[in-house]
């Protein structure tokens, strides 16, 4: 007997994932950090949830994420760009 999955495989790429990695697809700014990112979606910025998806992204191999030196009290800022030798799920 076939049962449908109650949930989306593992595999899948959320609808909020994709359209993080769509916007660092598109965008003219090599390396994107999060100020940008939640400002292309809409949003002043990004929530825990949306810094994991990233970090998911690139587990997946499909965002490279680093670290570069800011002006800020802390000293550093996260910057994201997406691989466009990859392909999503």
């Amino acid at each position: 007997m076939n049962q449908i999955p109650t949930h989306p495989p593992a595999s899948r790429l959320t609808e909020q994932a994709h359209k993080l990695l769509e916007i660092l697809r598109e965008t003219r700014i090599p390396w994107m950090n999060r100020k940008d990112i939640a400002k292309a979606i809409g949003k002043r910025r990004l929530t825990p949830y949306d810094i994991a998806l990233l970090e998911l992204l690139q587990d997946r191999g499909l965002v490279e994420i680093k670290s570069r030196p800011n002006g800020t009290p802390i000293g550093y800022e996260w910057v994201y760009h997406a691989r466009q030798d990859a392909k999503a799920e």
